[in-house]
């Protein structure tokens, strides 16, 4: 699962500039796995940045030119390294490439990317024809969730569409 993104590196003792894409900021404590251009590596250090960035130290690399080879790549940690949400959460990238079906039975299309608003989470949706719908992430729409089977149950409210 991808999990940040190296922007640059950052002074001469290899440390990395990043940008975070995980919801779960343990994600870049000390001791955690990471992969980074196909290896595996061990995160030294991470210290969160103002501007929302990380500076992040990852054991064995310390040349600033290595470091400076690696500014684009992923940062991909393990599935099975996300801590379990209680029964009805679900992480970010559990629903995106979900299919969304109606109550209606009607295919709406897959879940594209999640926004993240002050109330409530919304889900960009979109058909196979390119229609776009926003489904506000709450209990009146999202009635059911099932990873097993890559769906989701939605009603769609008056005004939705």
């Amino acid at each position: 699962m991808i999990v940040g993104r190296i922007i640059r590196s950052h002074g001469l003792d290899g440390s990395l500039r990043i940008q975070s894409l995980s919801d779960n900021p343990a994600r870049f404590q000390a001791g955690s796995a990471l992969t980074v251009a196909g290896r595996t590596r061990t995160v030294a250090s991470c210290n969160h940045l103002p501007d929302g960035h990380a500076l992040l130290r990852l054991e064995g690399l310390n040349d600033p030119y290595a470091a400076r080879r690696l500014s684009g790549e992923w940062l991909i940690a393990p599935t099975d390294a996300d801590p379990q949400l209680p029964q009805g959460e679900f992480y970010h990238y559990q629903l995106v490439g979900l299919t969304v079906i109606t109550d209606q039975g009607e295919n709406l299309g897959t879940v594209q990317e999640v926004l993240e608003t002050g109330s409530n989470d919304v889900y960009v949706v979109t058909s196979y024809s390119g229609e776009e719908v926003l489904l506000p992430a709450i209990e009146q729409v999202v009635k059911e969730i099932d990873l097993a089977t890559g769906k989701m149950l939605v009603h769609l409210l008056d005004g939705l569409r």
